[in-house]
């Protein structure tokens, strides 16, 4: 009997309520232990990711290693140069899984990078420039010494060719999955409405930080011309608040828009369950996505979806979505009118978007990663 494949999980910067990184290592990894591969599995972790992994059900399948140097301001350090040591004296394969990981190890290395949207769009690091800076410094040079490199959509890979010199022939495409239906009742929608002061009329809703790149700038000032169209129409923006929340915010006061523009922050699960089950549309309108998991969410919710013709979102939407130019605010305001006054359009793209989700499987990301990783070992 062959020895079990020994894979690290580089999970150093995961912590709750990080979103897509978040939902990709907590679905991914039970799914490689399900995948019937003889595995032996360890997660690195810093202390508040090991509380988190701690709490779901898979725990005991996997060895957790929270290095001392896990601590915030190390962490970065840390990756690019003692994880290669260990990794290579612990590990076959080590799997990075957030653009960062060890310049040189003797373990197989495979690093997910899951978009360039940090270098595509120019102001994208407002809030967060020291770990843009980072990133620029850094990731090419890891992208370029890494034995394999995962891009998660066809747009992501050829960001990575084009920005970060990496050959097409090193680059795995492996797409996210959809987790199935949600496992949190949702909130009841007159209690939300009143608790969020939502009034009675239809919902768009948008989740997502308050990111440059995410445009919900468009979006605040799409919302004038769909109230024209629909008068009791809301927007809510659930995510967790960011500076640029404030010229969100600034800009809603400018149009008139104080009372038609909700700021939930960042909502806990049966909340944001409960806005799902109350909303109309989902618009998506970013700049630049590396895949659009959102959109995954949006279908399996029945919601009908507005997003952009641009970056990885057409992959994922197929023909789930209407697709708008995310520059264009006539477009995009345009889109979600037709959608909140047309509801045999919006059961034909939900109808779409449940066949759509049958392409999206944890289990088959779990299965291509196999496949990366052998081939790094190689």
């Amino acid at each position: 009997m062959s020895s079990p494949l020994r894979a690290g999980v580089n999970a150093i910067f995961l912590e709750p309520g990080m979103g897509g990184l978040e939902t990709y290592v907590l679905e991914l990894v039970p799914a490689l232990l399900a995948s019937g591969e003889s595995l032996r599995l360890t997660v690195l972790c810093n202390r508040r990711g090991r509380g988190l992994i701690e709490r779901q059900p898979w725990a005991s399948s996997v060895e957790l290693m929270t290095p001392r140097a896990s601590r915030r301001g190390l962490r970065a350090l840390y990756e690019l140069g003692p994880l290669g040591g260990l990794a290579g004296r612990r590990f076959d394969v080590l799997h990075s899984p957030a653009l960062t990981a060890p310049l040189r190890t003797r373990a197989a290395n495979v690093v997910v990078l899951a978009d360039a949207t940090w270098i595509t769009v120019p102001d994208m690091g407002r809030g967060q420039a020291a770990t843009v800076r980072l990133w620029r410094a850094v990731v090419p040079a890891i992208a370029r010494r890494a034995d394999r490199v995962i891009a998660i959509s066809a747009a992501s890979a050829r960001d990575i060719e084009n920005h970060l010199g990496v050959r097409p022939d090193r680059i795995d495409v492996i797409p996210l999955g959809y987790a199935g239906a949600p496992r949190t009742a949702p909130t009841r929608e007159p209690e939300l409405r009143e608790r969020l002061a939502l009034g009675d009329g239809p919902i768009v809703l948008n989740v997502g930080a308050k990111k440059i790149h995410k445009n919900q700038m468009r979006l605040v000032r799409a919302m004038p011309r769909v109230r024209e169209a629909v008068p009791g129409a809301r927007l809510v923006l659930a995510g967790a608040a960011t500076p640029h929340e404030r010229e969100l915010r600034a800009e809603a006061e400018r149009l008139g828009l104080s009372d038609s523009v909700a700021f939930p922050g960042y909502v806990a699960s049966e909340d944001l369950e409960g806005l799902y089950a109350a909303a109309s549309v989902f618009a998506f309108p970013s700049l630049n996505e590396g895949f659009g998991l959102p959109l995954l969410e949006a279908m399996g919710r029945d919601l009908a979806i507005v997003t952009s013709s641009v970056s990885a979102l057409p992959e994922v939407a197929g023909d789930a979505a209407l697709l708008v130019q995310p520059e264009s605010v006539e477009e995009i305001a345009g889109a979600i009118a037709r959608l909140l006054t047309d509801p045999e359009l919006r059961e034909r793209l939900t109808t779409a978007g449940r066949r759509r989700l049958e392409r999206f499987s944890w289990e088959r990301t779990a299965e291509q990663t196999l496949a990366s990783w052998r081939r790094a070992m190689r």
